[in-house]
């Protein structure tokens, strides 16, 4: 009995340096409501209560893009009434060919345009969309885990927009793949305009 009594005794004299360890005073308690189930207005110049800042997340769009996807060229592509471009990446002409080293030509335009419809048919893409201009989206997508921008930036099937995918492209240009088999293409670190007639 008398080991209760200790303890109890010590327990409310400890109390009060607990609550001060805590910042927790018995006077500071107040009836207020933490969480209300109804609207109300905060005053405040009232209430200190602190602020709490809210986390922007951005949950990625899901586009599924069907097997009538219209691929424009190596970057930009219509699914349905919308148009989607790659942020990333620029494309490669659909007309384009590439002359290689010794002197064959290559439809290297069809190539990289075959290269994004072979990514893209009938798959699911999260996307995240960069801006908007007009009627085309800009977008940065994934594929199966795959950036795909970086990806046709690897195939030769685009080159780097961004400063992010220069290293992809010069490794690219050394294995001469895609539009790079075209020593043009390579001195300029992109594929000059196609030559209208």
């Amino acid at each position: 009995m008398r080991f209760w009594m200790m303890a109890w005794l010590a327990a409310f004299l400890l109390l009060p340096f607990v609550a001060a360890a805590t910042d927790l005073r018995p006077s500071a308690a107040s009836d207020d409501p933490i969480w209300t189930d109804k609207p109300v207005r905060v005053d405040r110049r009232k209430q200190t209560y602190e602020r709490l800042a809210v986390e922007h997340v951005m949950t990625p769009l899901r586009i599924a893009i069907s097997s009538r996807v219209t691929v424009l060229d190596s970057t930009s592509f219509r699914e349905g009434d919308r148009l989607y471009v790659l942020t990333n990446a620029v494309a490669v002409e659909a007309k384009r060919f590439c002359r290689g080293e010794g002197g064959a030509i290559a439809v290297c335009g069809q190539k990289a345009r075959i290269a994004l419809r072979s990514l893209i048919a009938n798959r699911t893409l999260f996307c995240q969309q960069d801006f908007r201009i007009g009627p085309a989206a800009f977008l940065t997508c994934t594929v199966r885990g795959k950036d795909i921008a970086e990806t046709l930036i690897a195939a030769g099937a685009a080159w780097a927009a961004t400063p992010e995918g220069v290293a992809t492209q010069q490794r690219a240009m050394q294995q001469k793949a895609g539009i790079w088999i075209d020593a043009d293409c390579r001195a300029l670190g992109r594929c000059p305009p196609v030559k209208r007639r």
